[in-house]
């Protein structure tokens, strides 16, 4: 059964491999056939090597001065719910970026999310070409 403790680690996890720019750490919080739902309008990642993909080309080298938060919503037996919110700079066009949105995260006996989805708004708005 998911628990507030377990969902708040996965979460702080989660939110320290975006700060850090690890790829390495963010896929350790996953399981091997996981999902990533990155908004209802992309692709549908599915496993490691999407999930990878997405986070060396959408995030790694592209951001920095991350800031990351996150407040729990409510927790079922099977999913937990979070606000989160970051802002950070976009390299590229030097620009600080805001963002606000809502976690759906599913885990299993190991802690390991199977099914992650996002809804999230940016201001300004993020770049398509960070989509996957």
């Amino acid at each position: 059964m998911l628990t507030e403790a377990r969902l708040k680690r996965w979460l702080d996890a989660y939110g320290q491999g975006w700060v850090t720019q690890s790829p390495e750490t963010t896929l350790s919080l996953f399981a091997p056939d996981a999902t990533y739902m990155y908004t209802p309008f992309h692709r549908l990642m599915r496993g490691h090597d999407d999930i990878r993909q997405y986070v060396e080309r959408g995030a790694v080298g592209l951001q920095e001065d991350i800031h990351f938060s996150c407040e729990i919503l409510a927790v079922t037996e099977a999913f937990g719910i979070a606000r989160w919110k970051a802002d950070l700079i976009w390299k590229e066009t030097g620009e600080r970026l805001r963002f606000d949105g809502i976690y759906q995260v599913f885990l299993n006996e190991q802690d390991l999310c199977t099914e992650f989805n996002e809804w999230w708004h940016s201001v300004p708005p993020l770049p398509e070409a960070n989509a996957p």
